[in-house]
């Protein structure tokens, strides 16, 4: 089995503020469960900047100390727990920033970095104006097994997920900042629907952690979940901060997928994926 502490939480305050609540919410994980195995944050939990001017006022270069990521990585290696601490900006050299989500071990070292790939042009938002598209997806290995990471609108292309679980990801963490309203229509079905439907079609685990609360105006609903190879909630978050724990059984996970024979019955030669 492995344990998952979601920690639902926002950007409310100040990178330092937003940081020490991060802090906070990541000892109560740990110190409130017995044998957790990674606790998880939210897309932009640290800082969530707006524009191509402020973004580079907090980005973060992954080859230098700073004290974000040094402070996550001593945590994970205190405490002896994986954490993928949300995502925040690097810098990119076409003179945007990146939207960066790492994986940090429990010995505190980064083995695993994500770019993500697809940007939000829609409505009167342009994601690109200030964010730099990754070009590659994001599959490895850990003491979890082999896991796969996305961040937010990523989930709405279904071939990255099937990609990743191509590559054997057997579990896809996804960190999201997913607003409700401005400037679309209410998008709370959308997210479940769309987690629920990225562990049903490929069969595998999915862990998703969103936002809460009201950052520039937009209000993120929580909702964060873990959700099992039949699409169901293991776990469901409401709208408020919480930490959220839920288990993983990859050996569950093998026997819904030969029991079903998805993988064994795809014809890649007909779709070309």
């Amino acid at each position: 089995m492995i344990k998952v502490a979601i920690c639902q939480c926002g950007s409310l305050g100040t990178p330092e503020e937003n940081m020490a609540n991060m802090v906070r919410l990541f000892k109560k994980a740990v110190e409130n469960a017995k044998n957790v195995d990674i606790v998880t944050f939210p897309e932009y939990c640290y800082c969530s900047p707006v524009d191509n001017e402020e973004s580079h006022k907090v980005a973060i270069d992954l080859d230098k100390p700073h004290v974000f990521l040094d402070t996550m990585k001593e945590l994970a290696k205190e405490y002896h727990v994986n954490l993928i601490p949300g995502s925040f900006v690097t810098n990119a050299p076409d003179g945007r920033v990146k939207n960066t989500i790492v994986f940090i071990n429990r010995e505190g070292e980064i083995i695993a970095k994500y770019d993500k790939i697809h940007l939000m042009v829609a409505a009167s938002y342009d994601e690109s104006s200030y964010v730099s598209p990754g070009d590659e997806m994001c599959v490895f290995d850990s003491d979890l097994g082999r896991i796969g990471m996305m961040v937010c609108y990523d989930l709405r292309f279904p071939e990255l997920a099937r990609s990743m679980c191509l590559d054997g990801a057997k579990v896809i963490f996804v960190s999201s900042m997913f607003p409700s309203g401005v400037p679309l229509p209410t998008r709370v079905d959308d997210w479940d629907i769309l987690v629920k439907s990225t562990a049903l079609t490929n069969m595998t685990y999915v862990v998703a952690t969103n936002q809460y609360g009201t950052c520039h105006g937009e209000n993120s609903f929580g909702r964060s979940c873990l959700v099992d190879p039949k699409g169901l909630q293991v776990t469901l978050a409401s709208g408020r901060e919480c930490i959220s724990y839920g288990e993983i059984d990859l050996d569950y996970q093998e026997t819904m997928q030969e029991s079903l024979g998805v993988w064994r019955n795809r014809r890649p030669e007909v779709y070309h994926i």
